[in-house]
């Protein structure tokens, strides 16, 4: 008995035990929004992809992608705590009794810009919101817009027929994200043919897109800002970014 007891001690010293670091469950929508999120089937990637994959690197916790789900669906997970973290959003966008009270926010990951797209030639003045009174402006459908009210929508179904209308003059102008328009043109064929039908304007809105936390893991806020903020310092934001909208690396 002494000696099995002895042996027991000696392995337990020799051989550590090994605590794994717990699991956080990541939302991923089944529907791209290029270059943050670019879905085909299965395969995800785009800026956000690679920042939860980056934050994965700077914190003791494992970040693990959930697979895609239709946006509603992603929601009610996160609602539930099926998955705890959802990046990146404005919290406008989910301020909803049920989705506002499970939430918490980290600070700013990026900020994303919305401008307008004139057809080349056919520029007008925007200074404010107002200056859309009476416009036709290409949309995408399901998406909302800030300043809706003074303009008429025309819906089309993704961004890609939306810079189509506008190159093609069928509207008075589009709105559409910087880094999304930037995306396009360098990588989609049939926009990068319409670019010299099209003219980018000035900015229309500005977002902060912020980590979404389940308000049952309060304690991992704090750890999540400093990981964001070492992404910020050591440049790895500003790189993932590029990776998607320089010419060159897209090619």
């Amino acid at each position: 008995m002494n000696s099995w007891y002895s042996r027991f001690v000696f392995l337990l010293l020799a051989c550590p035990l090994v605590v794994s670091a717990s699991t956080l469950r990541y939302a991923v929508s089944n529907e791209s929004w290029e270059p943050y999120w670019i879905v085909r089937g299965e395969q995800v990637s785009g800026i956000l992809n690679d920042v939860m994959q980056a934050l994965d690197l700077q914190m003791d916790e494992t970040l693990v992608a959930d697979t895609p789900q239709p946006p509603l669906r992603a929601q009610k997970h996160f609602r539930d705590a099926i998955v705890q973290l959802e990046c990146c959003l404005n919290p406008a966008w989910r301020s909803d009794a049920e989705q506002a009270a499970v939430s918490l926010w980290s600070d700013p990951v990026l900020t994303a810009e919305e401008v307008i797209v004139f057809h080349r030639g056919k520029r007008f003045t925007f200074l404010d919101l107002q200056d859309l009174r009476g416009r036709a402006i290409s949309t995408v459908r399901g998406y909302g817009y800030v300043g809706s009210q003074y303009f008429t929508r025309v819906d089309r179904p993704n961004s890609v027929a939306q810079l189509t209308s506008v190159a093609l003059g069928r509207t008075d102008a589009g709105i559409i994200d910087r880094l999304e328009l930037t995306y396009l043109l360098a990588s989609h064929p049939e926009i990068s043919r319409l670019a010299d039908k099209i003219e980018p304007g000035p900015v229309v809105n500005r977002s902060e897109l912020r980590v979404r936390l389940h308000s049952s893991r309060a304690e991992l806020l704090k750890p999540l800002n400093a990981a964001i903020a070492r992404l910020r310092d050591d440049g790895t934001l500003a790189h993932i970014v590029g990776r998607y909208t320089q010419s060159s690396a897209l090619r």
